[in-house]
């Protein structure tokens, strides 16, 4: 014991005592979380030994997006469709299908029951091009299955999707099996320039009348591991929100001329200055919204060192932010990313350019708004001669209710279809999917396909030597048949019977 007159003798057992609370509280949120996880029991629906086959020859059809739609080969979407009607006979004969601004299509599966809401299954049938086909280890449209993968543009993004629906509603059909609700499948041709003939118009069509969809789900999530430190089991992520997009066009002048005398800073070093504050200074990091819910359906996950920091944010939050920062997709999650895309200037070599131009990319968190995106872009660039112009947006959508009986019943279907193990949470989608169009219609907008997605699996889409193992395809399969079931059993907790128009 200290005794009376020693220095700073209260202010020694103060800071204890404090240290003590603090530990106390820390100990006692560390004991309370509890599991959010839905107890499943497995299910293997059967799926055809032909359908790897039936996705590798969708693979084939050169369905490329084009930004001008004057550009797009249309022969080839109306290919890719007369395939699907041919590999797909009972879904083409019972489903009632739409033409939609030509390239895109509705199929819709009426349900017993017109008064419930329905549910809509999308994916989008066109790829992003090839920028060097001999960095593939297989043609990019040569439809190959090689090393237990399907090989091919569009394998993960998105004709898994597709090909992967149509599998599980013939295989119901041919079980002779009716849904009590009606079942929309929207197929957009043009989501990877941003749907606008496609995906919006589907998303107008079906909610026509102030039909409210009980449940939509697209692309979005996969099955990963090691996503964080503490978590030994694999994790299946399931995009409740995805975020907001905006291109800015910064222009910067300077005086041109030749380049034996140049000028004491020229048009692309005051680009270079610019693109540098914005690397420098990103929008700050935010652990509250969709980020803050992931971390409380991962806490009771992880051992005990990372469980202590999740569900103490109030206390770790400057830990979680670097644990997060280290990792591009982790650090997405949390923060607005800035990413030039686009650099253009010169003509010749030894002329100096009048002008530089860059496209910076921005893909914006919920909690924030575009306008306030582009006053932070031009905060930090006030003072240097670049022209700031705005080139396309489109707003964060709405995030989707996620302690509801729509969000259970995608974890239980996950679940059910695989690894036992298989820990389900909620996260915010780095990107923007055609799903936003309906995220003013419905409070379940999931985004969520089976397939494992390791680190070398991000760089394939949009890169070379895209593939899905086959045994991840067969999962989509069973995920899509299973979740169609399943669907059916959720609470009657919406009504509608209004169609959309034929």
């Amino acid at each position: 014991m200290l005794p009376d007159w020693f220095p700073g003798r209260r202010l020694l057992i103060g800071t204890g005592l404090a240290l003590g609370g603090v530990l106390a509280v820390v100990a006692v949120q560390t004991s309370r979380v509890e599991s959010r996880q839905v107890q499943t029991d497995p299910v293997n629906p059967a799926v055809a030994p032909e359908a790897p086959q039936r996705l590798a020859e969708a693979l084939k059809i050169r369905t490329i997006t084009q930004q001008d739609p004057a550009k797009l080969d249309s022969a080839a979407f109306r290919e890719f469709y007369r395939y699907a009607a041919q590999a797909f006979p009972a879904v083409h004969a019972a489903l009632d299908t739409t033409h939609v601004n030509g390239l895109s299509r509705l199929y819709t599966w009426r349900g017993s029951d017109p008064s419930l809401a329905p549910i809509v299954l999308m994916a989008h049938v066109d790829v992003v091009p090839i920028e060097d086909s001999s960095a593939w280890a297989h043609p990019p449209f040569g439809g190959r299955i090689a090393d237990e993968h399907v090989w091919g543009r569009g394998a993960l993004d998105d004709k898994a999707s597709a090909l992967g629906i149509l599998e599980a509603i013939e295989a119901l059909l041919k079980q002779d099996i009716t849904p009590r609700r009606t079942v929309h499948v929207a197929f957009g041709h043009d989501e990877e320039v941003g749907g606008t003939r496609g995906g919006r118009a589907l998303s107008e069509r079906i909610t026509a009348g102030g039909v409210s969809p009980a449940l939509v789900v697209d692309e979005g999530g996969a099955v990963t591991r090691g996503a964080l430190p503490g978590l030994t089991d694999p994790l299946a992520v399931v995009g409740v929100a995805g975020k907001g997009f905006l291109s800015l066009s910064l222009r910067a002048d300077g005086p041109g001329g030749h380049s034996s005398v140049p000028p004491s800073r020229t048009s692309i070093e005051v680009l270079a200055e610019a693109l540098t504050r914005l690397r420098d200074n990103p929008l700050p990091s935010r652990l509250t919204g969709v980020a803050s819910t992931l971390f409380d359906y991962l806490a009771p996950e992880v051992t005990l060192p990372m469980r202590t920091v999740l569900a103490n944010r109030w206390l770790t939050a400057p830990i979680l932010r670097t644990v997060m920062n280290r990792r591009p997709a982790t650090r997405a999650a949390i923060r607005t990313t800035t990413v030039p895309t686009r650099l253009d200037a010169g003509v010749k070599d030894n002329v100096i350019p009048t002008e530089a131009r860059a496209v910076v990319n921005f893909r914006i968190l919920p909690s924030q708004s575009i306008p306030e995106v582009v006053a932070h872009v031009r905060r930090l660039l006030d003072g240097l001669p670049v022209r700031i112009e705005p080139i396309r947006s489109t707003p964060p959508p709405s995030v989707s209710a996620i302690e509801t009986p729509a969000f259970r019943m995608m974890q239980r279907t996950i679940g059910q279809v695989t690894a036992d193990s298989v820990v389900v949470a909620p996260y915010l989608l780095p990107g923007r999917t055609d799903s936003g169009y309906y995220a003013d219609h419905s409070d379940a907008v999931y985004r969520f396909v089976p397939y494992q997605l390791g680190p070398d699996d991000r760089s394939r889409i949009h890169g070379a030597n895209e593939r899905i193992a086959v045994d991840d395809y067969r999962t989509v399969v069973q995920f899509y048949t299973q979740l169609l079931r399943n669907a059916d059993r959720l609470p009657v907790a919406q009504t509608s019977s209004a169609e959309p128009d034929g």
